[in-house]
């Protein structure tokens, strides 16, 4: 369990006209990469299946390896279904972690989030 105040992981689903976007905010490390696998699942096992989930990780300061594997997991499973799993503005730890890892090679990273419906 995290001791540092505000650093809890919360995850918010935002419904858009292109699809979900999962909107995450604080450290996503082995303590609470339980609450994202959560939310994950779902949006991910919704019939019919989003043609595009993208999680906004803007304000995610930190993340380790088993808050990367559960994005990789999320990713297989979203292409399971056919569903496209996009990163939208990850902080500079995250991309620095997704570059050290050649993970960058396979998620789709957007700068934002899509553009709103008028």
């Amino acid at each position: 369990m995290s001791d540092t105040p505000g650093r809890e992981i919360a995850a918010v689903v935002r419904e858009t006209g292109t699809g979900p976007v999962i909107e995450v905010s604080g450290d996503l490390d082995i303590d609470q990469v339980d609450v994202l696998h959560a939310v994950f699942n779902r949006v991910l096992l919704r019939t019919p299946a989003p043609s595009v989930v993208l999680v906004d990780l803007s304000a995610v300061p930190f993340c380790d390896s088993s808050g990367l594997n559960e994005l990789l997991r999320a990713r297989l499973q979203a292409e399971q279904r056919g569903t496209l799993l996009a990163l939208a503005r990850p902080s500079h730890q995250v991309v620095r972690l997704l570059d050290v890892t050649g993970t960058d090679q396979v998620f789709e990273v957007t700068e934002g989030p899509p553009a709103r419906s008028a």
